[in-house]
């Protein structure tokens, strides 16, 4: 897929490449079937192209000095954020309705819906921040920490901080690996791979934290002297 979007992107203009990120990531939002990072790669290829990088791969300090680059992961941002805000609000507006939003009820299902009420409870509000690297969860956990009225700012701080780590990235995977896609392609999946078992190890730690909790204070109850029973005469 990666190679089909740079091909029909890559050879448009710098400012093109901007709007396709940002209308992409925003439709997104609305249920488009568009993998954010094949989104992100394609904006750091073409920012790659528009930056007349000499060598085939770009380094680290040729990115931080690019304009395209740095504009590309900036435009990046705000459209990750515009585009998961639709979501928090289409689960402040809609609810439980999910049904009456047609973009987004193939993709909340009731199960999914049920899972992340649960997740939410029991882990809180900090599902928002891993639930970008969750495949099949992001969109049902921002749908639901709408319509569990999470405050907007808190959602906007916990969203923005899972996208500063994926915007740059994935543009700077695009960036760095300039006109070898394939190259591209394949680093792409091998970070998917490891930011998921990272994931996957956060929420073990985040597990066996809550059930050390819950077993401490089951004990600390046990442990108090229970008050004696009054008899009725």
């Amino acid at each position: 897929m990666l190679e089909h979007v740079v091909e029909m992107v890559g050879g448009y203009s710098l400012h093109f490449g901007y709007g396709f990120v940002f209308a992409a990531l925003l439709l997104c939002g609305f249920g488009l079937p568009l993998p954010e990072d094949v989104v992100l790669v394609t904006g750091g290829v073409v920012a790659w192209r528009s930056a007349d990088v000499e060598s085939a791969t770009a380094t680290l300090p040729t990115m931080l000095h690019s304009h395209a680059f740095i504009g590309m992961v900036v435009v990046g941002l705000i459209g990750i954020l515009a585009g998961d805000s639709v979501i928090f609000w289409a689960g402040r507006r809609f609810g439980a309705r999910v049904a009456d939003f047609k973009p987004l009820r193939r993709v909340i299902t009731p199960d999914k819906l049920e899972k992340v009420e649960k997740l939410m409870r029991r882990r809180g509000n900090v599902v928002v921040l891993i639930a970008r690297y969750l495949p099949g969860i992001r969109t049902p956990t921002y749908f639901t920490a709408g319509h569990a009225k999470l405050p907007y700012w808190e959602f906007l701080v916990l969203d923005g901080l899972a996208a500063v780590v994926s915007a740059p990235l994935w543009v700077g995977v695009g960036f760095y690996f300039g006109s070898n896609i394939e190259e591209a392609a394949r680093t792409a999946q091998a970070f998917s791979h490891y930011i998921l078992a990272a994931v996957g190890i956060l929420v073990g730690v985040l597990a066996l934290r809550s059930i050390r909790n819950h077993r401490a204070r089951a004990r600390e109850a046990a442990a108090q002297p229970q008050p004696p029973s009054v008899e009725r005469e």
